[in-house]
């Protein structure tokens, strides 16, 4: 069987050294791909089977692209650990990652502050083994607890960066009683009162003033 080769890698690359605390691996290496997309890189066949690893780190958001969408400057850090249990070719991680992230309100577009701070549990099987299932009319919540891989290798980061985007709330909202933008003048209601003046002779729309009651008047 072809193995992954993990020891060789290019020098151009940016290593970040992040600890394991298992004897099986001295240590595994952050690297930033072409995309600048951060990578934690797992060969599956140099788990041992059955026997849980235990992982510690830190993501940095910047080198997350899907996260770094959503976020504001200073694009900040996500700590994280987790054990990892290979049971044959079924991968089990259960750990938690804290951080704090700038988002932006979608009423008033101001920043607010996100903790995240979430435990989370991933369950893998390869490709082939939900194939044989693909003509089944039904599937237990058990087998749809379980997500696909098909790569020898799994890239960690990534899969810690879709559990900070999940734990993100759908709405983004800065308080309870935010007041938003003005529709009209654009400013920020939380802030200053709106700016927007009552309509005046002057302004391009006013020959039309008025004319609703004309028009009503003529009608009757």
């Amino acid at each position: 069987m072809k193995r992954c080769a993990t020891s060789t890698q290019s020098s151009s690359k940016k290593r970040i050294r992040c600890r394991v605390q298992k004897p099986w691996r001295k240590s595994v290496q952050h690297l930033e791909n072409e995309q600048g997309c951060q990578e934690l890189k797992i060969c599956i066949d140099d788990l041992p089977d059955h026997e849980p690893q235990s992982f510690q780190g830190r993501l940095e958001v910047d080198e997350c692209p899907r996260l770094l969408e959503m976020v504001q400057e200073p694009p900040g850090v996500v700590d994280y650990e987790f054990t990892l249990k290979r049971e044959a070719q079924r991968i089990l991680i259960d750990g938690q990652f804290k951080g704090q992230l700038i988002l932006t309100c979608d009423r008033c577009l101001g920043n607010l502050e996100f903790q995240s701070d979430e435990n989370f549990c991933i369950r893998l099987q390869p490709e082939q083994d939900l194939a044989r299932v693909e003509d089944e009319t039904l599937l237990t919540l058990k087998e749809l607890e379980w997500d696909v891989y098909d790569q020898p290798t799994l890239n960690l980061a990534e899969l810690i960066e879709e559990q900070v985007l999940v734990s993100m709330p759908a709405k983004n909202i800065c308080d309870v009683e935010c007041r938003g933008l003005c529709p009209g003048c654009g400013v920020n209601l939380n802030l200053q009162n709106c700016l927007c003046t009552k309509e005046t002779d002057d302004h391009p729309f006013a020959v039309l003033k008025g004319n609703g009651s004309q028009i009503d008047n003529f009608q009757k």
